[in-house]
């Protein structure tokens, strides 16, 4: 659902055969008994031919969902198909659901009746930096580099994103590899660079980080205690690991904090401490 990326889209409407098969086989592999397939209702086209490719006798449905960032988050996806809220610390499965992606399932359809392991995926390549923006089938592992000369790259001063520009980080590296999670390439030229350069305030408790949040955090909190470096109260007393990083509260923040940045550097320190204390 992030802007620019349309492989899962593009996914939906040329191999919904795939799809189809991939739904059943993890129904089958989790033991479900039903199952819904939310899409943006800015998606009309794949919400009918999703419903034409429905396997007679299944209990299988598609639902057209508000499109809203970030409705296609799975958390966010449950409350708006099932009227369902994950509790604090909990995942899909500790309230009887199964949460996947389009690339992932589809995947499993075409691939698992052959006996065959992922080898590539589709990628949404695009952005203002290169002349041939598509969706295209690339093999993992490809260097970014190798994709960037085949759409036309015009050089410059440039910022790689792999995923999208909401969530996705930032890369320099050109020899960074596209792997199984990388739903997209976007190529910023410079123009777009230069708007990201901004100087960073002092937060001014306007709380528009907390309107935006989805998941009823409060990020202005959080990032006053990244700054001190209070990585485990961030955790324990304020929820962060149900931040799913989507971005809306750096997005919005009127001082330009690099909220999310914070907090994936907040993670990344909880876990390292964990693996030390079990090394223990």
């Amino acid at each position: 659902c992030e802007p620019y990326l349309s492989c899962d889209h593009r996914t939906m409407l040329e191999y919904p055969e795939d799809l189809m098969r991939g739904i059943s086989f993890v129904m089958r592999a989790a033991q479900l008994t039903t199952a819904v397939i939310g899409i943006e209702d800015n998606k009309m086209n794949a919400v009918e031919k999703l419903r034409e490719h429905i396997p007679q006798g299944s209990n299988i449905t598609v639902v057209a969902v508000e499109t809203k960032y970030p409705q296609g988050s799975e958390k966010m996806l449950l409350k708006s198909l099932l009227g369902k809220e994950v509790p604090a610390g909990k995942i899909p499965l500790d309230i009887g659901a199964v949460v996947n992606n389009v690339g992932t399932v589809s995947a499993i359809g075409k691939l698992l009746p052959r006996g065959e392991g992922m080898t590539e995926r589709v990628v949404t390549v695009t952005g203002p930096g290169i002349d041939k923006p598509g969706n295209y089938i690339i093999p993992l592992g490809t260097p970014i580099g190798f994709v960037l000369d085949q759409v036309g790259y015009r050089g410059g001063r440039n910022n790689f994103v792999l995923g999208g520009p909401m969530m996705g980080p930032s890369v320099s590296d050109l020899e960074t590899p596209i792997t199984k999670g990388s739903s997209g390439l976007l190529i910023l030229n410079e123009a777009e660079v230069l708007k990201e350069t901004r100087r960073i305030w002092p937060c001014i408790k306007c709380g528009q980080c907390l309107d935006a949040c989805p998941m009823h955090l409060n990020p202005s909190q959080l990032g006053q205690l990244a700054g001190k470096r209070q990585f485990a109260l961030m955790a324990d007393e304020y929820h962060l690991n149900d931040c799913f990083e989507c971005g809306c509260c750096s997005y919005v923040c009127p001082s330009n904090i690099p909220l999310v940045q914070q907090f994936r550097v907040a993670k990344a320190y909880n876990r390292e401490q964990v693996a030390l204390k079990n090394e223990k």
